[in-house]
């Protein structure tokens, strides 16, 4: 479920050099931010290039009259009145229906998508800089000439990382103890899905003040029109007619105030766009929440020590590197037959940390890399202290 395909080598390996995260990230910072993208393109072409309103004028108006109506309606915006409306309402009465978005649609879209990115960002800053390149790591991996050298240089960086961590811990910085940053990648990336959390609720309800209206309710307004067949020509959130009061000066203090009816062609993209948005924020969030859980239950103890369990039983090294991985004086006796016992100290010498960067490289690679990872590391570790970490 976590592996996305997005090329092959010429040996058949699997390529997707990006992946340091997992699917639900992914939804977030790259397919949504695609079909954002790829709305916001649409929105622009139709404004820039198309016609994104049309008026009716008066007999009397010419060429430039009538390029200057659609001009001014467009900029200052128009409003929504009802077929069954025979009169025009007086100018000074507030406007119940005044549509003011169809401007600034791809700037929201664009906005949205730099949210969704944020994430993202934040998480290879801090992934970079912090003592294990996740990314370095399953790029290397999936490298099409040598993908041992991920392999390696995984398991020392995760050993050094864990090392340094558990060298620090319990040491004192001028009488007080230092700061701990252990679970420094458990917290950054339990950080990053609240991010995508609080990102979804925010961008659901901030639209209801971008657009105007009450977004939050239009999500089964439109759904039961798609079911039903109801008419969308008549809406008062993305109208396809509207009303535009502007005035006209003349000499003197001679002003004349004109009612035109325009048509907003735009808005046939926009109510499909933000339909699709409204339905997407809301699956997405679930998502979000459900992905948060996931990773919750698979940090639990018991979860890790099956799936190192599980890793250690996958990967089964043929004699010669039995042999050249026993030749280190540094390495302990490989014992198969007592996989339980190692994959449970394996599991506190790894904390939550090693273990979360480890995971995040075996969904983001294969079963056989994984199982290469965990056994080289089962080999080299050191023998953890116990009282460091008994409740890890």
């Amino acid at each position: 479920m976590d592996k996305i395909v997005i090329s092959e080598d010429r040996y058949g390996r699997k390529l997707n050099h990006m992946e340091d995260d997992d699917i639900i990230d992914r939804l977030n910072n790259r397919y949504t931010v695609l079909a954002l993208i790829m709305c916001f393109f649409i929105i622009t072409g139709k404004t820039y290039i198309g016609e994104p309103i049309n008026c009716w004028t008066p007999a009397q108006f010419t060429g430039p009259h009538n390029v200057y109506t659609n001009s001014i309606c467009w900029l200052k915006g128009s409003y929504y009145l009802p077929t069954e409306e025979i009169t025009i309402p007086d100018r000074s009465k507030p406007r119940l229906y005044h549509v003011s978005y169809y401007q600034w649609t791809p700037f929201i879209l664009l906005g949205m998508a730099l949210f969704f990115l944020l994430p993202r960002y934040i998480w290879l800053a801090f992934t970079r800089g912090g003592g294990v390149n996740i990314q370095r790591i399953v790029k290397t991996t999936k490298d099409q000439l040598d993908p041992d050298k991920g392999v390696v240089l995984a398991q020392r960086s995760l050993k050094s990382y864990i090392d340094t961590q558990n060298t620090s811990h319990g040491t004192m910085c001028c009488g007080i103890p230092c700061p701990n940053f252990y679970y420094s990648y458990t917290l950054t990336y339990f950080s990053i899905k609240i991010l995508y959390i609080v990102n979804t609720l925010c961008q659901f309800f901030l639209l209801n003040t971008f657009l105007s209206f009450h977004f939050t309710s239009y999500g089964p307004q439109g759904i039961n029109k798609l079911f039903t067949n109801d008419d969308w020509f008549e809406s008062p959130r993305f109208p396809r007619v509207t009303m535009c009061d502007f005035m006209i000066r003349h000499l003197g203090s001679n002003q004349h105030w004109y009612a035109i009816q325009c048509n907003l062609p735009i808005n046939i993209y926009n109510e499909k766009i933000f339909l699709g948005i409204w339905i997407w924020l809301i699956v997405l969030t679930i998502l979000n929440f459900l992905s948060m859980i996931f990773w919750m239950v698979s940090l639990a103890k018991t979860r890790r020590v099956a799936t190192i369990k599980k890793y250690l039983k996958i990967y089964t090294p043929r004699s010669e590197e039995k042999e050249a991985l026993l030749s280190s004086t540094t390495m302990i006796k490989y014992r198969r037959s007592d996989v339980a016992e190692t994959a449970d100290d394996l599991t506190h010498y790894l904390g939550l940390d090693g273990f979360l960067i480890f995971d995040i490289i075996a969904r983001n690679t294969d079963d056989i890399v994984a199982g290469k990872i965990i056994d080289l590391l089962s080999k080299t570790y050191e023998r953890p202290a116990r009282h460091h970490m008994s409740n890890v």
